[in-house]
């Protein structure tokens, strides 16, 4: 059972503070509108914090309280409370489930509210502190709420990170495996995992390094020490990426050289336009390089490999290693990031409107591109498999003045 095909709501919470909303990372995309709350660093990255009259309000309607649900969050209550209550209002007078749980104040806990049936249990940090049966004559919950025992303010007053709701109820292994929520790295060359050829990497430089700046407009006086010169809009050359990688085969010579070779033609393997799609195929030898670093947030470049590359190996007729340095290139280093959830039919298209006087070019993530955008536009993409697509738009991205768009956005400038 995969956890996220029963995901109904994602919220990470990690927008920037004076944001007024916050991205649903599930395939609801059910986004909330933030009302006198703020954002702050949380748990992981940041978080939303209520300060008691606060609210983030979410519209679509994403779970029915009559199956089994799951709420998985981490929340730290204010300064002066010192337990959570959690509650469950059910029809009828003085029909309710309520449970106290004892904290410290500003702490991080990771709580899990799981409903199966008729039972209520509670996790803390991973530990199971509880189970109780509601009766069955009070039927389904109509409410649901987390509060703590501070009673200055109407609302909540406390902070909240990556919350999650599910559609059924986890075990405690599944909360668990929730609570590591580090995801493994992992490095994909068009959507394919470098494992699945065979190829580790050990090391990158490049990744998140600062670009080189282009040679700025000088003026060199003679009268003058020195020189003038133009730093106002800087303009950066392309990003050199590089990767320390080992690729290892269990078949021997002959299998060593087919998986050096189906890697290595993987970066100039043209690109095939999806049936039905209006954008022209991503040019022949760029290719997408995605690195998973977060559940939520992966850092995406469009790349080619310009030189050739020298594999260090000692030939042996059973167990080969490799070693070789994988130099890429990114033509266009500055880019917004985007994602996108194809779910149905429905949820096919990706939305952007904008309004640039410098040409800016925007990569699918399907291997379609639309070039040379400018002016104001609005330009759409149909989605032709269900899946989670990062689109990257790239150009002088500070001069873009209005931006709107269905899709999360993930990255503002990378």
């Amino acid at each position: 059972m995969a956890l996220d095909d029963y995901l109904v709501l994602h919220m990470p919470f990690d927008e920037a503070d004076g944001t007024t909303s916050t991205y649903d990372y599930s395939k609801n995309r059910a986004d909330g509108v933030v009302f006198g709350a703020h954002f702050e660093s949380g748990k992981s990255s940041n978080c939303i914090k209520f300060d008691g009259t606060g609210k983030c309000e979410v519209s679509k309607s994403v779970l029915a309280l009559s199956g089994n649900f799951t709420l998985c969050t981490y929340v730290k209550s204010h300064s002066v409370a010192s337990k959570l209550i959690v509650m469950l209002n059910y029809n009828g007078v003085n029909q309710f489930y309520q449970s106290l749980i004892d904290v410290s104040p500003d702490e991080w806990y990771y709580l899990a509210v799981v409903r199966e049936s008729t039972s209520i249990t509670m996790y803390l940090n991973g530990t199971k502190i509880g189970t109780e049966k509601v009766p069955s004559s009070y039927g389904n919950p109509i409410g649901f709420s987390i509060s703590q025992d501070c009673y200055i303010a109407e609302l909540g007053h406390g902070c909240l990170d990556d919350t999650k709701l599910f559609s059924i109820a986890l075990t405690q292994e599944d909360i668990l495996s929730l609570l590591d929520n580090t995801k493994q790295l992992a490095y994909l060359l068009d959507g394919v995992n470098f494992k699945d050829f065979g190829v580790c990497v050990s090391g990158s430089k490049g990744i998140i390094d600062s670009l080189k700046m282009k040679e700025p407009l000088k003026l060199d006086w003679d009268g003058y020490h020195g020189e003038a010169i133009d730093l106002s809009r800087p303009r950066m050359q392309a990003r050199e990426i590089t990767l320390e990688c080992f690729i290892k085969s269990d078949g021997g010579k002959i299998a060593f050289v087919q998986a050096v070779k189906g890697f290595l033609e993987q970066f100039y393997t043209p690109h095939k336009i999806p049936a039905g799609s209006k954008s022209e195929a991503v040019a022949a030898g760029l290719h997408r390089l995605t690195i998973d670093i977060h559940p939520t947030k992966a850092l995406v470049y469009e790349v080619y490999l310009p030189d050739g590359t020298d594999i260090a190996k000692e030939w042996n007729d059973s167990k080969m290693v490799g070693t070789f340095t994988l130099k890429l290139k990114e033509p266009e280093p500055v880019k917004r990031v985007l994602k996108h959830f194809r779910v149905n039919e429905n949820s096919k298209t990706v939305t952007i409107t904008l309004t640039t006087q410098k040409l800016v070019n925007i990569y699918w993530g399907d291997g379609t591109t639309t070039q040379d955008v400018y002016g104001t536009q609005t330009i759409t993409h149909d989605y032709s498999e269900n899946g989670e697509y990062y689109v990257i738009v790239t150009g002088v991205i500070e001069d873009i003045t209005d931006f709107s768009t269905n899709a999360i956005i993930v990255w503002n400038k990378l």
